[in-house]
């Protein structure tokens, strides 16, 4: 059995201005969109890699609306599949960016349908990299008119991917691993969310 690369997009906390910092933290680390400010996101549930879990259980869960993806997992053709992240990404006062920013392995490659058309599934290990580290394939994303495709490494349509996705998947697996920040930056603002005072702080900064 094969090893398959799976490029997926997902809605990324937008940047904000410097002097939100002190109320949501680390900048530098592109997480989904906990907070609900990405004026493009789709759906009810923050699509893209969940750090501390879906459940906030530690496990590190995806949660998706492709169904593409979720009939890749039924076939279970793969004994190892990296999903590799493209964040969605809007700088404060910047145009949007595509932005690779980590990978999940999976290896169990069993989905679950969550809600109607909305599916998770966990890995067994994450990479991801701050905003320096980032692989900006914007260029790529936007010239090719893939801001909302799914870019696969054995793609029989466009076998040219096979060399992008690898290309980005070593460009980024071989910066620092921030997981740990990544995860405990994810479950302070999952924490706070639902706070008064930290909707009052937000507010006063955007």
């Amino acid at each position: 059995m094969e090893t398959l690369t799976i490029c997926v997009p997902f809605f990324a906390l937008p940047g904000l201005s410097n002097d939100c910092s002190s109320i949501v933290g680390n900048q530098n680390l592109i997480l989904r969109d906990i907070l609900s400010l990405n004026p493009l996101k789709k759906g009810e549930y923050e699509n893209g890699p969940y750090l501390e879990g879906f459940n906030a259980d530690g496990k590190l869960d995806y949660v998706f609306y492709f169904e593409e993806v979720e009939k890749i997992l039924e076939k279970k053709e793969y004994d190892k599949i990296y999903i590799l992240f493209r964040a969605i990404y809007k700088p404060y006062q910047k145009d949007t960016q595509h932005l690779v920013v980590g990978y999940y392995v999976v290896e169990n490659t069993q989905g679950m349908e969550i809600a109607p058309g909305v599916y998770s599934i966990s890995g067994t290990d994450a990479h991801f990299v701050d905003y320096e580290d980032a692989f900006d394939i914007s260029e790529t994303i936007i010239g090719y008119n893939l801001q909302d495709s799914i870019m696969k490494s054995n793609s029989e349509n466009h076998p040219e991917y096979k060399d992008m996705v690898n290309d980005w998947f070593e460009h980024i697996k071989n910066k620092d691993n921030k997981i740990d920040e990544y995860i405990e930056r994810s479950k302070q603002l999952r924490a706070k969310r639902t706070e008064e005072e930290f909707q009052k702080a937000l507010k006063s900064c955007l």
